[in-house]
């Protein structure tokens, strides 16, 4: 039996799953991320220990993309792209809203707070219509406009004033996003607004 390795560092969990060539989870492990997304190293090594498998398993790699932490996403990007370079696999960039909408189905615009009254927004019919950062009113009028279901992240949800809160990312979705004709999507970081992060100056050293 093969596996598709799907992980997520991007939001509030660190998490790892095995799911089997028939789409069952073979086994998984999760925690906190709380800025230790580095932790997918351990969460990987405790599925392959419950499932009885290792790497040579593998089929593919499926990995959360963004938005959402700068950090957590490049840990999980560079975790991916290593796994599948090592075994000759694809590696399969999925987006977090994406995921969050495959189980829905149908028009659903899913959310992730991206903080100063914005959100991160997908709008998606069986597919993604649209993606990017918009204010809550304009995330409102949309899913008004569509008739969508509105569901994402509870800080999101709490902008918004209503919709389902998605608890975390569901590894079988981002599994089967990557199976649905995906080896073509690159795992390569994706940020829609420019990134927060910025140098720490004070701490460089004067040049001679």
């Amino acid at each position: 039996m093969t596996f598709t390795l799907a992980i997520d560092t991007a939001l509030a969990d660190c998490q790892a799953a095995l799911i089997a060539s028939d789409g069952t989870v073979a086994a998984m492990s999760r925690g906190p991320a709380q800025g230790d997304a580095e932790a997918i190293v351990d969460h990987v090594a405790r599925v392959f220990a419950e499932a009885g498998a290792g790497y040579d398993a593998l089929e593919r790699v499926a990995v959360t993309v963004g938005p959402g932490s700068f950090t957590g996403v490049r840990v999980g990007v560079a975790f991916a792209k290593g796994v599948a370079v090592a075994r000759g696999i694809p590696a399969v960039g999925v987006t977090t809203l994406e995921a969050m909408a495959e189980p829905f189905g149908g028009t659903v615009l899913t959310a992730i707070d991206a903080r100063h009254g914005s959100l991160y927004a997908l709008l998606s019919v069986d597919g993604p219509i649209k993606m990017a950062r918009m204010e809550v009113g304009e995330a409102l009028e949309l899913a008004k406009d569509t008739g969508a279901f509105i569901a994402g992240q509870a800080e999101a949800m709490a902008a918004l004033g209503e919709g389902h809160v998605v608890e975390r990312i569901d590894l079988g979705a981002v599994a089967r996003l990557a199976g649905r004709g995906g080896e073509g999507r690159e795992p390569t970081p994706l940020y829609l607004a420019p990134v927060d992060a910025q140098p720490q100056t004070h701490k460089a050293l004067a040049r001679a």
